[in-house]
């Protein structure tokens, strides 16, 4: 059954990418919350054991397993909507070429970055409702790791 899911998914999204123009993607997880990244180019999706979403020099990976649905979005100043499907983001990732900016955390809310050898690159925490983050990575190219303290958790390439 899982590979009929992951063949039909494969199929429709490859048909899909050849038309869509819109810059968004939003995953709908399979904890209920939807997430999206924004990207500056058109976005490419990869599935295998990870769902990958790749654009020009940026790459995002994310569990497959964790993935409930998948949606294109059209990017807003502050998210991602997908009218057709009538879904909003709760939280947008726009990967930035040396940083991350997180849009519409609640208060409280954590927003972490590593490297690959589990190394804390940088860290900041939402102080209101709906606010926006900019974390910052002076550090050089490579692979990294974007947690937040409700529980995402993804890899992205600069």
């Amino acid at each position: 059954m899982k590979k009929l899911r992951f063949l039909i998914l494969s199929i429709v999204l490859f048909i899909t990418l050849g038309v869509m123009g819109e810059k968004g993607v939003l995953l709908q997880l399979k904890n209920g919350s939807i997430v999206g990244f924004a990207f500056s180019d058109k976005p490419t999706m990869l599935i295998g054991s990870a769902l990958e979403i790749r654009a020009k020099k940026t790459v995002v990976s994310y569990d497959y397993n964790e993935v409930k649905r998948v949606y294109w979005g059209e990017v807003q100043p502050n998210s991602i909507s997908s009218a057709k499907d009538n879904v909003n983001s709760d939280v947008i990732f726009r990967i930035n070429s040396n940083s991350l900016s997180v849009f519409g955390l609640s208060k409280g809310e954590r927003v972490s970055i590593y490297d690959t050898t589990g190394r804390l690159i940088t860290t900041a925490i939402s102080t209101k409702d709906n606010e926006t983050l900019n974390l910052s990575l002076k550090t050089s190219n490579g692979i990294y790791i974007a947690r937040t303290k409700s529980g995402i958790s993804f890899k992205f390439t600069l």
